[in-house]
């Protein structure tokens, strides 16, 4: 992407929330698929307390995202993710230390407060830094690099395990410190265009906001089948390969394609199509990979059906961020992102839980294809709802 498609400011601050985006990136994946590995085989945890101490993290973190939205809409941005990442580093370090449930939990806790005050900000920041031109083009070259930084966040991570897993968890908290000197030093000021509507006036606009909340629940039902890829996925490929470390190998796939399709795919897509339609578009592509899964049988088909449903996630994801930015309120951005958030979080939660049931009752009825045709059916059913719902993508202004 060619910086000279910003300005002053709002150039210099876009260039550093990708330095941003690579470091928080970098430092949560560096620690977090190694918790459940060190505390069940070295610490004896049982699996169910260490996924609970996990989940606790989860639906603090998205759980709470609209207060962290209503916080954005009224507090300085920068100085709400300065305290947020400051606040998941030291719940990292503390993390280094928790050798019993009670500190594991504090940790987790901490974390995800730290993500409550910098994930909705940080959106914000980005939704009020780009233009509706340029948006989805940034969110694209934005995903680009979340893509590289959680391929090198893991290796890193194992890296530092040979040390020992307080290296690790000092590792991804001194990430997070350098994302507070650069979100507390470095960054611009990030002005709002107009100031915000009260508390009370922006939850108002959002209950009434028909089609944002139709979009909401349409990215919910989407994220029921698309989270397969953290749940069934991994467990699918490990049945069909019989090696625990051909989950590795679906990620790096899924890594690749992100890493050199995302920002040239979404460019070239956006010249023909609104975000509305590439969002159409993905979607059907992930139904066909869903679909797709059904009838492999080797890991070889797996992960072509991998490569196939990453393709999609590239013109579905940013695009969909894309129209989350458009669709909200500038008075109430935050609380506008923060529910949106809540799409994802109840989305990809009952999605993990689905999945897993699914897989235990698919092994146990001898009926593998039924989950994978019910997550293509999922996505489809999303997909229809954006065709039908000429509403959603329209920006407060009229535009698509």
């Amino acid at each position: 992407m060619s910086v000279t498609q910003y300005n002053g400011a709002n150039n210099r601050g876009l260039i550093i929330l990708l330095f941003f985006t690579f470091f928080m990136v970098v430092g949560f994946e560096m620690i977090m698929p190694l918790i459940i590995g060190h505390y069940v085989n070295n610490l004896n945890f049982s699996a169910t307390a260490i996924a609970s101490a996990l989940a606790i993290r989860r639906f603090t973190q998205q759980g709470l995202a609209i207060f962290g939205g209503t916080l954005a809409d009224r507090i300085d941005v920068r100085t709400l993710i300065s305290i947020g990442v400051l606040l998941r580093s030291i719940g990292f370090v503390t993390l280094a230390f928790a050798s019993n449930f009670a500190l594991l939990l504090v940790s987790m806790i901490l974390a995800g407060l730290g993500g409550v005050l910098f994930e909705t900000p940080y959106q914000t920041a980005i939704a009020i830094l780009t233009t509706e031109e340029n948006r989805s083009r940034y969110f694209s070259l934005n995903n680009t690099i979340v893509g590289i930084a959680s391929t090198i966040g893991p290796l890193l991570g194992v890296f530092l395990l040979h040390l020992d897993f307080k290296a690790v968890c000092f590792g991804a908290a001194f990430c997070f410190m350098i994302n507070f000197i650069i979100s507390r030093f470095t960054m611009p000021p990030i002005v709002r265009s107009r100031p915000s509507h009260s508390v009370k006036s922006s939850f108002r606009a959002v209950a009434k906001d028909r089609p944002f909340l139709m979009f909401t629940l349409l990215m919910g039902i989407f994220w029921l089948a698309a989270s397969q890829i953290n749940i069934g996925f991994p467990l699918r490929i490990q049945e069909l390969s019989g090696n625990e470390a051909s989950v590795g190998l679906m990620w790096a796939v899924n890594a690749a394609v992100t890493a050199l399709l995302q920002y040239p795919l979404v460019s070239l897509v956006l010249r023909k199509y609104s975000p509305r339609q590439s969002v159409v578009i993905g979607i059907l592509i992930i139904a066909s990979a869903l679909l797709l899964i059904s009838f492999v049988n080797t890991t070889n088909m797996f992960l072509a059906a991998v490569v196939l449903f990453t393709v999609g996630m590239l013109l579905a994801r940013p695009n969909q961020q894309t129209i989350a930015v458009a669709m909200a309120d500038p008075q109430a951005m935050g609380i506008y992102l923060g529910t949106n958030s809540l799409g994802f979080a109840l989305g990809s939660g009952f999605g993990s839980i689905i999945g897993g049931a699914l897989f235990d009752l698919g092994k146990k009825t001898n009926l593998s294809q039924l989950p994978w045709l019910l997550y293509s059916v999922l996505a489809i059913a999303s997909m229809f709802g954006f065709m039908l719902n000429k509403n959603i993508g329209v920006s407060k202004n009229g535009t698509t």
